[in-house]
């Protein structure tokens, strides 16, 4: 049977070994250790990931997960909205230490992507949400703390090699929804580059990185449209992220 390391085991899973490593602190997972003691992961470690991904992708607590895994039945679970609940008391309350710390914690046991799309843009979507005219200073905390981590995990990727990512935008509303993708594709392993203003026409020739994302927030006009297909035919390999992906079709 094969045998995985912690980073080849979190490749296979989607997952980081940050994770890995969390979800061992709780009780979750296990590693078999060989004759000499060396620690090691096989193909039930995938199986077990899995099921802990699909629990946190209905907010179960991590907390709560060896009770399932056990057979036990467990009380209604608050789903991702305890996580919203904390981020935010620390903003309201204006504590940046408690806050970065709750974020990296989170960072730890939660998945890149789940983390983003289950967590903080829920959440960033609440403060948008509210009736004051400019955000306030408890959302300039949190995005200022967003930031901080997207940093924290671009610079780790950094130190070891991997594919590298350029995140752009054609349009953009909102700045932080590109570190926010960063967050993601750090956590696949990328090494990412952001580039946090609008783009309007793009040189991809002056661009190194091996994969292009592109944000959008509308569907793309006509040139932009032209543009992207001539990027595609000349074997650069970009793709589109944001609402204006969600309007693209691809000719059949």
């Amino acid at each position: 049977m094969p045998h995985f390391t912690i980073d080849v085991l979190a490749d296979q899973c989607g997952v980081t070994p940050a994770n890995i490593r969390s979800w061992q602190r709780y009780g979750l997972l296990k590693p078999h250790r060989d004759e000499k003691g060396h620690r090691f992961f096989d193909h039930s470690h995938i199986a077990r990931i899995a099921a802990i991904v699909g629990w946190l992708h209905q907010g179960v607590a991590l907390s709560d997960m060896l009770a399932l895994f056990n057979g036990e039945r467990i009380s209604q679970h608050a789903g991702w909205s305890s996580c919203q609940q904390q981020l935010l008391a620390h903003c309201e309350s204006f504590k940046p230490q408690k806050l970065r710390a709750l974020i990296w914690r989170f960072g730890r046991e939660i998945p890149p992507a789940i983390l983003v799309d289950e967590v903080l843009r829920p959440l960033r979507r609440w403060f948008d949400a509210g009736e004051q005219p400019a955000p306030d200073m408890s959302r300039v905390l949190l995005d200022t703390a967003l930031i901080e981590y997207a940093t924290f995990l671009l610079n780790s990727v950094r130190k070891r090699p991997a594919a590298t990512l350029l995140i752009m935008a054609f349009d953009l509303r909102d700045p932080l929804e590109l570190w926010l993708e960063a967050i993601r594709y750090a956590g696949d392993g990328f090494r990412v580059e952001v580039l946090s203003g609008a783009v309007a026409d793009p040189e991809l020739s002056r661009v190194e990185a091996e994969h292009i994302m592109i944000w959008s927030e509308r569907m793309l006009t006509v040139t932009q449209r032209q543009r992207y297909d001539d990027w595609l035919a000349s074997g650069f390999y970009v793709f589109l992220a944001g609402p204006g992906a969600k309007c693209f079709t691809v000719p059949g």
